[in-house]
Order: structure tokens, then sequence, then C-alpha cells
């Protein structure tokens, strides 16, 4: 019997353009695409009053799929469902639906939230203990510091989330995130949600793998054979790069060791290597021959990069807080985020003995691998059932 799909396609236009939403929705498509059946219509929700984003194109992918796209910001959304008669709503990542009249919808609802980060850093305030405030002015700082402190960031966090949960909380909506620490954070913050919250583990990125690498700064590098610690994402805030360059700038005082991070947007010294982009398969390259991957988050729904690391058999240096622990098990070195001397710390180990953690990584790995290959399967027979 024909069946049809209505998919969120928003995460094609955030503004960062890059990250774990993107990452997280294409690689669920990709698979829904291999085991749909020619019977199952496919539609695709976006705003043209968004952009775009950088890594993956919306039209391009759309065409290539045969998603016919629907306009958000042209019909309500409840009309459009009951107009085509929609037999499954897809939404990859619900804080995007801020602002989009979800009342009125009857239909089955399949809804992820992934973390929610903006809830929990008003209650946490950590942003009291960010040190190295990246691009932002000290002004911008300063606007940061009062809004939290004011209230006026929980505030509109209320507010965002206001309409959202009334949709993950209802009875058509199967509720899904991405770890039980988001999962057990989603009930704690939102008490209204009486249901079970599903967890399905974010699926791995699968780079095409050219056999050169495009990057001339890591060509040269890893052709060199020279040693690195790996940090991605370094000019987010909340990623914590601060906590990096204080104790890298005491490790390269003892050791030769580089560190090469992605769009930290300056170097430290001489041994620092700032690289602006990386392709999927450049980034293999990076995790594969670096010494170990950085990973200082303060907050994670999820975490790709550690597994990412494992995956590619090199050690993950990371915070011991949120998800982490639970997504990457015993195969992490793990430190505190606030304390450079116990990075330091974590950084001597993986130096003073390269193949430490070998035999978790690669147990772990095996482990996570198989969770996220089950758990994509699972939604994907939901989607379409």
């Amino acid at each position: 019997m024909a069946k049809s799909i209505l998919l969120d396609m928003l995460p094609f236009q955030h503004s960062g353009g890059f990250g774990g939403a993107l990452s997280f929705t294409k690689a669920v498509y990709d698979c829904l695409f291999k085991h749909k059946t020619d019977e199952t219509v496919v539609y695709g929700l976006y705003d043209s009053n968004r952009g775009l984003a950088q890594q993956y194109n919306l039209f391009e992918y759309a065409n290539s799929h045969d998603i016919e796209l629907f306009d958000v910001s042209k019909k309500p959304l409840r009309e459009f469902l009951s107009e085509e008669s929609i037999d499954c709503f897809y939404i990859a990542f619900g804080q995007f639906y801020e602002g989009i009249d979800l009342t009125g919808i009857k239909t089955k609802v399949i809804m992820f939230i992934h973390d929610i980060f903006d809830i929990e850093r008003c209650d946490n305030k950590i942003d009291y203990s960010i040190t190295d405030p990246c691009n932002l002015t000290l002004w911008q700082r300063f606007k940061r510091i009062v809004n939290l402190a004011s209230g006026r960031y929980a505030k509109q966090a209320q507010n965002r989330y206001r309409d959202i949960m009334k949709l993950y909380a209802s009875d058509n909506t199967i509720s899904y995130t991405v770890s039980n620490y988001s999962a057990n954070a989603l009930k704690y913050y939102f008490p209204e949600i009486k249901k079970e919250i599903k967890v399905c583990y974010s699926p791995l990125k699968k780079a095409e793998i050219t056999g050169n690498i495009e990057n001339e700064v890591l060509n040269e590098l890893v052709n060199s054979g020279k040693k690195y610690f790996f940090m991605i994402a370094a000019n987010r805030i909340y990623k914590n790069p601060g906590v990096v360059m204080k104790a890298f700038k005491r490790i390269s005082e003892e050791y030769d060791v580089k560190l090469v991070t992605l769009k930290y947007g300056k170097s430290i010294n001489n041994s620092h290597i700032d690289i602006n982009y990386l392709s999927d398969a450049d980034m293999d390259y990076a995790y594969k021959h670096a010494l170990a991957l950085l990973f200082p988050s303060f907050f994670e729904g999820f975490g790709y990069p550690p597994i990412e690391a494992i995956v590619n058999g090199t050690p993950a240096i990371a915070s011991n807080v949120t998800s982490i622990p639970e997504v990457l098990g015993n195969a992490g070195i793990y430190f505190s985020p606030f304390y450079p001397a116990d990075l330091y710390r974590a950084m001597k180990l993986v130096l003073d003995n390269p193949s430490i953690k070998n035999y978790e990584l690669q147990e772990r790995a095996k482990e996570i691998t198989t969770r996220q290959e089950q758990d994509l399967h699972n939604l994907i027979k939901e989607i379409l059932k």
C-alpha cells in the first residue's frame, strides 16, 4: 500500500552548516532511501525564509532523491499533513521548529530532541567558567554574562520549548533522543513528559576515502610523520578550546608535538596548526594519524568526535561530563574540562604510552558501531511502518 512520509529538511538550512544535527539527519536519510520502496512518496519540509547549510546542498539532495519539497512558510503545517494524507512526519531536530505553528497535528510524528543545552546552561551557569571567548569581543562576552545573570537566556529557552515540547510529549508523537543522558535531562527539566523517551545512538558518518589527503597542510603534516593532537570545532566556546590552549602551551615546552585545531582562527605558538576546513575524508585521515583526539567539551547530547576517533584507532582524551562517558565507555581517557592540569596529565599519559587503551578502544568501537547500526535499523523500520 502506498505510503506518504514528510521528512524534516531544516537541518540542511542550519546557519552553522556543519555539525552533529546535519550529519545525523543525512545519515538517517541515506539509510532510509536505501530501504524504502517505490510505493513510498517522500516530501521534504523546508523554510524559504531560512538560509542554506554549507556541508550538503538541500536542493541537490532533494532532487537526487526525488523529494518533493514543501515550504512551511507558505502554508500551515497541519494543512499540508492533512491534504497530502501524510502517514508519518519525521522531525530530525525539534529545536529548529521554534516559530513554526505545530498545533493541530494529528498524524504520526517521530521527533528527536538531541539535547537541551540551552536549558542546562542557564541552570549550571557554565558561561561563568568559560576562559576563552574565542572570537567574541569583550562587549559580546559582557552581554552574554548579563543575559545569563538577568535570566533573559532562561526566559528565551523557556519560550523556545513551550510549543515544541507540547508536540514532543503528545500521544501521537514517538519521542526520541540520542543518549540516556539526554533522555534523563529531558525528564528532569520537563516533568510533563510522562511517556518513554526512546534512545537512538547517532549513526556513524561514512566518508568516501579517496586515497589522497586533499588539504595541503594536513597532507604535509601527515607525510612528515610528526606527532600531533587533534581538536575539532575549536571555534565554538562550549567545546572549551581554552583549556586545550592552556594545557598545550605547557606540553609543547616539554615534548616535540603539534596541535592541530579546526576553525580556532589563530595559532598560539609555532607548534599549533589551525585549519579552517577539512572534507569528511580528510577528517578521517586527521583522526587516523593523530596521537589522540582532544575533546574538552562542556556538554554533549551524544558526541560524535570521540567515536569517530576510536573507530579510526585513535585514543580520545575526553571530558568526563554529560553523555560522553556513556557513549565512549571504558575506551576514554577522561579529565575534568575545568582543570587544565588534568588535561595536561591526560596528554602526558598518551605521549608516554601511545598505545594506551588500544584494546579498550577497539572493543568499544565494535560495541558502539553495532549499537549505532541496530538503532538506525530500528528507526528506519519505525519511519516506514
